[in-house]
């Protein structure tokens, strides 16, 4: 799936594809917030363990330009055709906010032509804002509805402590 929504421009990722220093900067910006694609510290170098996800032949992942600049990355894990995938992305501009219509549009996409009928994201317990976002902006709702949420107790290793994993969810009825 290739889409547009100005002035973003989502293509799949194709590692070996365009501008090879596209991948040091992948694997530089996501190794540098290993928390967003749940790579644990005991995993060893995370640059090894988001290239084993990124380039993994199930999982589907999208490269964002804005403007001809190199934003971020989109991508699905864990996917069960015609049921659910895990959603996850990085952008590295820090400008999370001005990317709501974009992921919006991209988890809208995610049901109609791809035909899941729910969506994952998980993040750990500590990335409130990260969260946040997913639930307010692109109107995830805890796993299960309580309060505090379905979570993976101590499930990722931030190099320091042991921490929860969040789950959240979105239902294809709820677009």
């Amino acid at each position: 799936m290739i889409f547009a929504l100005d002035p973003y421009l989502c293509v799949p990722y194709r590692p070996m594809g365009g501008a090879l220093s596209k991948n040091d900067t992948i694997l530089e910006r996501c190794a540098a917030q290993p928390e967003r694609f749940l790579v644990s510290a005991c995993e060893g170098d995370p640059r090894i363990a988001v290239a084993r996800l990124l380039t993994h032949p199930d999982n589907a992942v999208w490269e964002v330009w804005q403007t001809g600049t190199f934003v971020g990355i989109i991508m699905l894990d864990h996917i069960v055709l015609g049921v659910d995938a895990r959603l996850q992305f990085v952008f590295f501009d820090d400008e999370l906010a001005s990317k709501a219509p974009l992921l919006a549009e991209f988890v809208r996409r995610c049901f109609t032509e791809f035909g899941f009928h729910r969506l994952t994201f998980e993040a750990p317990e500590p990335m409130k804002m990260l969260l946040g976002f997913v639930r307010r902006k692109l109107g995830f709702a805890y796993e299960g509805e309580t309060r505090a949420g379905s979570r993976r107790e101590q499930a990722y290793f931030d190099g320091t402590a042991w921490r929860d994993v969040v789950t959240l969810r979105k239902l294809a009825e709820a677009v």
